[in-house]
C-alpha cells in the first residue's frame, strides 16, 4: 500500500500484514512530490509482482493520481498526457494539482529518471529545498537536499575545472559545473523546459554570477541570508538568499540566489 497524506493513517486497522510505503505530502502545488517517484515506482513494481497495490490519499485525486501517472509514464515510457489519460479511464475525478503537473513533464523530459546535473532538475531542487526551509520554518536543509551542496574546488584535483578565483588572494572558489546561467532580464523558473537541453544555446547573461551552494559557504544550509566571504582571506565576495533571492545587474531576479560580485572575483582563462 502506498500512502500519500500529510499524516500518517491512524491506527484503525491491522496493517502488521501490509507493507506500507508511507509518503508525507500536501496536496499544494509548492510541494516537492518528484522526489519520492522513484522509490513510490519501485515499492509500487514490487508490489505488483507480489500481489496488488492500493495507492491513495485522502481524496484520491491528486497525491496517488500523481504517483499512479509516474509509475505508469516509468513502466510504459509514456508521456504525461498518455500515462493521466490512462488513470482517467479508471477514474475520471483524478486531477494532479498544477505543482505536480509541472513534476510529472519534467519527469518526462529526464527520460522518466533523476537527473542530479540536469539544469532545469537543479532549479527545482533549489527551489523546494528553499520552501522546506522557508515555508515549512525550518532553519537548516534537509537531508534529502544535501547534495545540493558542492564541494570545495580547493579539494578537487583537477584544476582544469576551476571557472572564477578569489581577486583578492587568487583562492579557487567555482567550477564550472556550480553556475546556475540565466538570460537577460529574466527570472528562470524550475517549470520552463528550456532549462533542460544545453545551457550554451540560449543567450545568458554574464553580469552577475550565480552558483550552487558550495560547502566552502559555511552558513549557507543553516542560515536563510547572509554575506559570501572568501575561504582563504575572508574578502567578502558575495551575498545569499534563500527566501527573497539576489538580484542582477541585468534585471533579473534569482531565487534563491548565491550570487558572486563580479569585481571581487576573476574568471579563469
Amino acid at each position: 500500500m502506498v500512502d500519500c497524506e500529510e499524516d500518517p493513517l491512524p491506527d484503525v486497522a491491522d496493517l502488521s500484514k501490509i507493507e506500507v510505503g508511507l509518503y508525507l505530502v500536501n496536496d499544494m502545488a509548492n510541494e516537492d512530490l518528484l522526489s519520492h517517484f522513484e522509490e513510490a515506482v519501485a515499492f509500487i513494481d514490487d508490489g505488483q509482482k507480489k500481489g496488488n497495490v492500493l495507492v491513495h490519499c485522502y481524496f484520491g485525486v491528486s497525491r496517488s493520481a500523481t504517483l499512479v501517472t509516474c509509475y505508469l509514464m516509468k513502466k510504459y515510457k509514456m508521456s504525461v498526457d498518455e500515462a493521466l489519460q490512462r488513470v482517467k479511464s479508471r477514474r475520471r475525478c483524478v486531477g494532479p494539482n498544477s505543482g505536480f503537473l509541472g513534476q510529472l513533464l519534467l519527469y518526462q523530459m529526464m527520460g522518466w529518471n533523476l537527473v542530479e546535473n540536469n539544469l532545469q532538475y537543479r532549479l527545482y531542487r533549489l527551489k523546494a529545498a528553499a520552501a522546506s526551509m522557508v515555508i515549512c520554518g525550518k532553519k537548516d536543509m534537509d537531508e534529502k537536499f544535501q547534495n545540493l551542496v558542492q564541494q570545495d574546488p580547493r579539494l578537487h584535483s583537477n584544476y582544469n575545472f576551476v571557472a572564477y578565483k578569489c581577486r583578492t588572494c587568487r583562492s579557487p572558489l567555482i567550477n564550472q559545473d556550480f553556475i546556475l546561467p540565466h538570460c537577460h532580464g529574466e527570472t528562470p523558473v524550475w517549470s520552463d523546459s528550456k532549462w533542460s537541453g544545453a545551457a550554451n544555446n540560449l543567450h545568458t547573461c554574464d553580469e552577475g554570477i550565480f552558483t550552487l551552494p558550495i560547502s566552502w559557504m559555511k552558513e549557507v544550509t543553516s542560515t536563510l541570508q547572509g554575506k559570501l566571504f572568501c575561504p582563504k582571506c575572508q574578502a567578502k565576495v558575495g551575498t545569499y538568499n534563500w527566501c527573497a533571492g539576489c538580484d542582477c545587474p541585468c534585471g533579473a531576479k534569482i531565487i534563491p540566489g548565491f550570487y558572486f560580485i563580479p569585481s571581487k572575483i576573476d574568471k579563469c582563462m
